[in-house]
C-alpha cells in the first residue's frame, strides 16, 4: 500500500499498489496543475479527509471534479461525478513520496489536441 498526502496532511489517500505508469496530460488544466496522474478505481484508492477539507473545481462539461485541499491548496485527485466503485479516480502522484514513484514510466497524454498517448 502507498499513501499520498497534501502538504498540510489534511487530505490523505491510500492506494493498493504502485501504478504501472504515470500520466502527464497536456490539456489546459492539467498542464497548469503540473500533476502526474496515477489511475485507480474507487475500490483501490481511498480518500481520507474531513468534510470540507477539499474544494472542488469543475469546468467545461462539468463531469470531472478536481479536488484541492482547502488549507494548503494542493490538488490531490480528480474523479468523475459518478461515484461507482469501478469508476476511475486519478491520484496526483506528486503527493506521494518521491522514492515511491522513482523509475515509474511517465506517459504524455495529448489532452489538448488528439486525445491519445504520444508514446503509442
Amino acid at each position: 500500500m502507498l499513501t499520498a498526502s497534501c502538504h498540510c496532511g489534511a487530505v490523505q489517500i491510500e492506494v493498493d499498489h504502485t501504478p504501472p505508469s504515470l500520466t502527464q496530460c497536456t490539456c489546459s488544466i492539467c498542464r497548469r496543475y503540473a500533476a502526474l496522474w496515477a489511475y485507480y478505481t474507487r475500490k483501490t484508492a481511498r480518500v481520507h479527509a474531513a468534510t470540507g477539507a477539499t474544494t472542488i473545481y469543475m469546468w467545461n462539461d462539468k463531469v470531472i471534479e478536481f479536488h484541492h485541499c482547502t488549507t494548503c491548496g494542493c490538488i490531490t485527485h480528480y474523479e468523475g461525478i459518478e461515484k461507482h466503485d469501478d469508476e476511475r479516480i486519478a491520484v496526483n502522484a506528486r503527493m506521494m513520496a518521491p522514492t515511491d514513484i522513482v523509475g515509474i514510466k511517465i506517459r504524455t497524454f495529448d489532452g489538448a489536441d488528439t486525445w491519445q498517448y504520444l508514446d503509442e
